[in-house]
């Protein structure tokens, strides 16, 4: 964690670090994804979640969203979780991007999903339904918090205000309330990270090509860095690139198939 921090004001080109009107391109439910939603509600019923099916906004992504995570903050339903997994990777991706590109940001696209799905995983008490974009909001302060632990930052630079403002309360200060939600998520979280692992390790093992495997061990596993990587491999440095990204894309592709016919 970075020390105590100058802030300075924000530089205008970082103003737009998140777009204020949804993409109406990620905004559509599928027929599927809404009858996904409604095996969800059927098996746990919540009356949020309910009254959205059976209204005009059934369609809408961020409507559902806002249901979908109550409800999961009511029942922790992990068909519930994964539906909003699968909802949400592509519009999570596309905004996380924007903020890394806006500030400079050299975190690895993969650890700040990961991370923000598993805070959203761990803390569902801190949702709160109360606007209609109210999921979305939360969600994206959790991305751009995200980004802002993996920044480095120069002391002498500051922390431009626009990254602050939508932060998180800071998990260091601990309260009773801190404790037991920690003590009752710790369990199971530890659960669907195994789970997780397992699940990457054998699509790993089994759809990669030997070429992929050897350069995501080197990256990710021995840490070598990516030049050095790349000539190990005896390839270009851009291309070294490609396979890693290729790689990673068809693993996490693969999870998502998963995960989404575990909760259907």
């Amino acid at each position: 964690m970075v020390g105590k921090l100058r802030v300075r004001p924000a530089t205008p080109s970082l103003t737009t670090a998140v777009p204020v009107e949804p993409d109406p391109r990620i905004e559509r439910v599928t027929a599927g994804q809404l009858e996904a939603a409604r095996r969800v509600h059927a098996e746990k019923p919540h009356e949020l979640l309910g009254a959205h099916l059976d209204g005009p906004r059934a369609g809408e992504l961020q409507a559902l969203n806002n249901a979908l995570m109550d409800h999961y903050r009511v029942h922790s339903s992990v068909a519930a979780f994964t539906l909003l997994f699968e909802l949400n990777s592509r519009p999570f991706s596309l905004i996380a991007t924007r903020i890394m590109r806006m500030t400079n940001s050299r975190a690895d696209l993969g650890d700040v999903l990961q991370e923000t799905f598993l805070a959203i995983y761990r803390y569902p008490s801190r949702f709160c339904p109360d606007q209609p974009n109210a999921f979305r909001n939360w969600s994206y302060s959790i991305i751009r918090n995200t980004v802002y632990r993996h920044l480095h930052v120069d002391g002498r630079e500051g922390v431009p205000m626009d990254l602050m403002t939508d932060v998180l309360a800071d998990e260091r200060v601990r309260t009773p309330i801190n404790e037991s939600e920690e003590a009752e998520s710790d369990s199971s979280c530890q659960r669907v990270y195994l789970t997780v692992l397992c699940l990457y390790a054998e699509i790993y093992e089994r759809d990669l090509k030997s070429r992929d495997r050897r350069a995501l061990q080197l990256v990710e596993v021995d840490r070598v860095p990516y030049a050095e990587a790349a000539r190990l491999m005896g390839v270009r440095l851009e291309n070294f690139k490609m396979i890693v990204c290729r790689a990673r894309k068809k693993i996490f592709q693969s999870m998502v198939r998963t995960l989404g016919s575990q909760a259907s």
